[in-house]
């Protein structure tokens, strides 16, 4: 697959990317990835600086995972979910009309993706003020924004500080007229890629129909509880170290998981299904 937007790689827009393989390992910085982190943004680009292998044919870094459109950024961690988890995701939300909880399902790996649009990373465009060049958002705008301790109003102008630009030099947002604003943002909007972050349900009580919000970070909120009772597991029945057991890819520990099950007369319908679809390995 390749991503919706994509870098510039000498002049060239590169769209190409690679995960590493998921092994518990990747998992547990997954996981954890919130103890050392201030920020959300900051948190999704310490994830895909250690669950990228490559990305615009390039090897991954802090510096090119922040270049990363703030789209690209939204689907590829939609992409590792799937990868880690390949069910489907169960969401829980609450009619706007009747206020009962609705549950629903969505595959975050198969969500629809708006690509880049024309003009992307950077365009052209003509302001009250004259002709400037307008970059679309990336992880290092969603960084910034996220540690600045400051009202909407300025957090703006800082943003648009670092998206505006004439011959190079950043532009004073104040300067800035209301139908100017109007422009950059139906351009960013146009220009740059997206996933779905919203879904259409009826509810199955009133029968409303409403959009209801997808999070395409949640997977990143989780407890370690499932893998360190898996890593237990493994290391009292076959005595590995847990850094042996992080390295194991996910399937290939799930099938020693259910041999054990076996072993111990859990052996479950569902296990034999995959037994006979081809197992785990």
């Amino acid at each position: 697959m390749e991503l919706p937007g994509g870098l510039l790689v000498d002049g060239r827009l590169r769209r190409d990317y690679r995960f590493k393989p998921v092994t518990g390992e990747l998992e547990r910085v997954l996981a954890e990835s919130g103890l050392y982190t201030e920020t959300l943004p900051e948190q999704v680009t310490r994830i895909l600086t250690a669950s990228l292998q490559q990305v615009a044919g390039q090897p991954v870094d802090v510096d090119r995972v922040r270049a990363l459109s703030a789209g690209d950024r939204q689907f590829l961690i939609l992409q590792l979910e799937a990868l880690i988890d390949t069910g489907p995701r169960w969401i829980t939300a609450h009619c706007g009309g009747c206020a009962e909880p609705i549950q629903f399902q969505i595959e975050p790996g198969n969500l629809p993706i708006k690509a880049a649009g024309q003009g992307y990373p950077q365009t052209s465009i003509t302001l009250s003020i004259g002709e400037m060049d307008l970059r679309a958002p990336n992880g290092g705008d969603e960084e910034f924004t996220s540690i600045q301790d400051a009202d909407q109003g300025t957090l703006l102008h800082g943003l648009l500080a670092r998206l505006l630009s004439e011959l190079g030099r950043p532009v004073d947002p104040q300067s800035l007229s209301g139908e100017d604003m109007e422009v950059i943002d139906q351009t960013l909007d146009e220009m740059s890629p997206q996933a779905a972050l919203t879904a259409s349900i009826e509810c199955p009580h009133c029968r409303l129909s409403q959009e209801v919000a997808i999070d395409p970070y949640a997977c990143i909120i989780q407890e370690t509880g499932t893998l360190d009772e898996e890593i237990h597991t493994l290391a009292f029945h076959y005595h590995w170290s847990e850094r042996d057991i992080l390295q194991l890819p996910r399937g290939r520990r799930a099938r020693y998981l259910q041999l054990i099950d076996r072993s111990l007369g859990k052996y479950r319908a569902d296990d034999l299904i995959q037994d006979q679809q081809g197992g785990l390995w």
